[in-house]
């Protein structure tokens, strides 16, 4: 079954979310989808159960796919202390939770998790497995995923930072709706940014997360190197039908934190085994890195078999060409895939078809008859080492580097400017993931970088942030990408941007003494902190920032007004966020001094600035009951938008538009509602104009206007036009408040509030409106004492409202 971007459905035991589309006689996943031209979003097929195992002329020609998780050849051990808390939080009273298991790769995350999923299935849970509807699909599974009547349902999701941020949460918000105990159990390398923004944004829709580190081999006191090696010996033995293999010990370096992962230590003995098998010299097989290379060599042994035997007819150098391909773009379409070995000259383009045919020989379709090419060298950490060890650059005399890979990335990710190659995320991925452990990669990314900076955004937030994580990767390359970094806010960038900017901000900070360069980084990184709903971050920082202008003051330096009546109104702007309206009102009031000082002694471009901090003092003025003279900020604010546009200056259309907005919501304060409608009415229709060319930066600010045009409709007796504008605010801010919960997801309360009202009061709709106030008050008091002020006002408006829709109905 698979998730689409709407109306998505499980069929879980009797529990129906969406439409219902009924498929029997059906083994292996199906992709179902209900909307024309909509995409599937993930696929939910039983997890593996049963694990079919090579035979041993398979393994004795590929050893390294005995390393594949799926066949679970060597017996899970240790790890009990993870297997209990792993108990513990399935076993919670929750009725839904999501927990992280992460690690680096190779720790053992994949077969601790299969552990896991089997040891659940026996306690009666129904245990399933999500991928990506990007991923490659596993073979069928005839298997069954437990009881649907069990105790609940565990979904497994593996490689869950590689997931589209929207799309993941789509996943988990999917399965906590089934209707029964639901845990989802994400897989992934690192927990860094990716997972603090999307714990916290589960949190805020009321999803409790947790996350479980998996600590290196040698802080499990279950278990030991050698243990792990010598089972591991004996299974990879029996596999590859070796006599004899008792007598290979477990190398000194294995204590070494080098082989600190369970996949190193098995990979060693992989090794070993092998070595032992065919007569070759072991001594070298001393480090991480020179197992990879002699597990790789074999492989290379293997093209080369197939080549002399005639099974393929593509030379082993191009074959190897066509595995690096594979292993950065991934499974993907026969005529994706062609145009992949086509970009970066494995082939020409008349044995392309060849070419792929005898790669799938070598590394057939997870999948058979799916249509898919290109299927990676697997497990992933190997792969990675091979796009490391055949990129010049490293220092391992085993393996030769070709020179060919030298420029390979950026001639597989080169396109036209606008719109990047199908697998540029996957190959991001790989490649930072792989220049982590091999840090000469950083010379393969960072022209990549300075060449084509806006390919980190096209792979995701989540990339933005590991970026900003490799220490090999020159400031040069992270300053090209935020060189492209949009101006504004953009729901699926704006964590991996904060996360980017502060990096570089801690960097520069680091360096700088100009006190005016450093207050203008961190007033930079205010607005970045802000647009990710980082509010507490963004107020410090602005504090910061105001507080060195100060300093510059009283030293007698000279202070660049311009810059701190920007720090000043930011800072307002923060204030605003934790409720704290008087200092807000003081920082702005200082704000608008400065830029009358500066607009009256020196050209037009302090006006616009200028007209936005009297929005802003509009803004807080209403809020702190004083509206008449919010209109008159509003209204002069306005004022300097006409007089720029009727000199011909250029005019910023979505400040103009916030100025109308605040002005219309003064208007309505004090009851001159035919000029509050003129206002809201111009001020949504550049919103609508603004979202439709730039949804992710605009859509938040069209669901603001909407909702207080509904209020204003509401006021002067329009109730079908109120309920229908509240109505299409709702929609809007619930998918923004399920895309980016932190900043979002109290706006979503207020406008859950409105929607009430306007059934209330208007419509008589008491059924309706407890429904929605409903949600308001239980949005409100997950926030409660989370966040500011503002959110306990709200729910006091909120359980009022509930109250007096009670008493309407009788029900109080």
């Amino acid at each position: 079954m698979s998730g689409n971007s709407r109306n998505r459905q499980w069929v879980a035991g009797s529990v129906v979310h969406g439409p219902v589309v009924q498929v029997s006689g059906v083994a292996g996943d199906v992709t179902v989808t209900t909307a024309p031209g909509e995409r599937p979003l993930y696929q939910v097929d039983a997890f593996p159960s049963d694990r079919p195992h090579p035979t041993t002329a398979q393994a004795r020609a590929q050893p390294a796919r005995l390393l594949l998780a799926r066949y679970a050849l060597v017996d899970f051990t240790g790890r009990a202390g993870e297997l209990a808390a792993l108990a513990a939080w399935r076993d919670a009273s929750l009725p839904a939770s999501v927990l992280l298991l992460h690690g680096p790769g190779g720790q053992g995350k994949t077969r601790l998790g299969a552990e896991f999923a089997a040891v659940s299935r026996a306690a009666g849970w129904e245990v399933l497995q999500a991928r990506h509807a990007t991923d490659p699909a596993p073979g069928a599974e005839l298997t069954e995923s437990g009881p649907p009547a069990g105790t609940g349902v565990l979904l497994v999701a593996d490689y869950a930072e590689r997931w589209p941020e929207e799309d993941l949460r789509a996943m988990i918000t999917d399965a906590a709706r089934q209707g029964r105990r639901a845990r989802v159990l994400l897989l992934a390398r690192p927990a860094g940014v990716w997972w603090q923004t999307l714990a916290h944004r589960l949190d805020r829709l009321d999803l409790p997360t947790d996350s479980l580190a998996l600590p290196p081999l040698a802080q499990d006191a279950d278990t030991d190197p050698e243990s792990l090696f010598t089972a591991a010996r004996d299974h990879f033995a029996r596999a590859l039908d070796t006599a004899g293999a008792n007598a290979i010990n477990p190398p000194d370096t294995l204590r070494d934190p080098a082989f600190g992962q369970v996949l190193s230590v098995h990979m060693a003995a992989l090794a070993a085994v092998d070595a032992h098998r065919t007569g070759t010299e072991t001594g070298a097989l001393t480090s991480p890195g020179r197992v990879s290379a002699y597990l790789l060599d074999r492989e290379r042994d293997h093209w080369r078999t197939l080549y002399a035997n005639g099974r393929v007819t593509t030379p082993p150098g191009t074959l190897a060409h066509a595995v690096y391909t594979a292993a950065l773009t991934g499974a993907q379409p026969y005529d994706v895939g062609r145009s992949a070995l086509l970009a970066v000259d494995v082939c020409a383009s008349d044995r392309a078809v060849e070419t792929l045919s005898d790669h799938a020989v070598a590394y057939p379709p997870a999948t058979p008859h799916a249509g898919s090419v290109l299927e990676p060298l697997y497990p992933d950490r190997l792969a990675e080492d091979f796009v490391a060890l055949t990129t010049p650059g490293h220092h391992l005399d085993q393996f030769a580097p070709d020179p060919w890979a030298s420029t390979a990335p950026q001639r597989l990710l080169a396109h036209d400017g606008t719109t990047p190659p199908a697998w540029a995320r996957p190959a991001l991925t790989v490649l930072i993931a792989a220049a982590a452990r091999w840090p000469h990669l950083a010379g393969q990314l960072t022209p990549l970088l300075i060449a084509r900076p806006e390919l980190a955004l096209h792979a995701g937030g989540a990339a933005l942030g590991a970026l900003a994580g490799l220490e090999a990767l020159p400031v040069e390359a992270l300053e090209a990408v935020e060189v492209r970094l949009p101006a504004g806010r953009h729901i699926d960038l704006d964590s991996g941007i904060a996360a980017l900017t502060s990096h570089l901000t801690r960097r520069r900070l680091g360096v700088s003494t100009d006190p005016t360069q450093r207050a203008r980084l961190l007033g930079s990184q205010s607005v970045r902190f802000a647009n990710a709903g980082w509010y507490e971050e963004a107020l410090a920082a602005d504090l910061e920032a105001v507080m060195v202008h100060r300093k510059m003051a009283e030293a007698g330096l000279h202070v660049h007004e311009r810059d701190l009546a920007a720090s000043l109104n930011n800072l307002a702007n923060g204030y605003q966020k934790a409720g704290r309206f008087e200092d807000a009102l003081a920082a702005v009031e200082e704000s608008i001094a400065i830029w009358r000082r500066l607009a009256s002694v020196g050209s037009a471009s302090y006006r616009p600035e200028l007209a936005v901090s009297l929005s802003n003092l509009s803004n807080i003025l209403g809020k702190l009951g004083r509206p008449a003279e919010g209109v008159a900020a509003g209204e002069e604010a306005t004022a300097v938008w006409r007089q720029l546009e009727e000199t011909g200056l250029s005019v910023d259309e979505p400040e103009l538009a916030g100025s109308l907005n605040n002005l219309s919501n003064r208007y309505a304060q004090t009851e001159r509602w035919d000029e509050s409608l003129a206002a809201a009415g111009e001020a949504l229709a550049m919103w609508r104009r603004l979202a439709g060319a730039e949804p992710a930066a605009f859509e938040p600010d069209l669901a603001m206007a909407l909702h207080n045009l509904a209020l204003t409709c509401g006021y002067v007796g329009r109730r079908k036009e109120a309920l229908a504008v509240i109505e299409e605010a709702v929609v809007i801010r619930r998918r923004l408040a399920e895309a980016a919960p932190t900043a979002h997801t109290q706006s979503l309360a207020r406008s859950l509030w409105a929607m009430a009202w306007v059934q209330a009061s208007l419509l008589g709709d008491f059924p309706e409106a407890l429904a929605a106030v409903d949600e308001a008050v239980e949005i409100y008091r997950r926030l409660d004492g989370a966040t500011s002020e503002v959110v306990s006002d709200g729910l006091r408006g909120a359980l009022a409202m509930r109250e007096a829709v009670l008493a309407e109905m009788g029900r109080s």
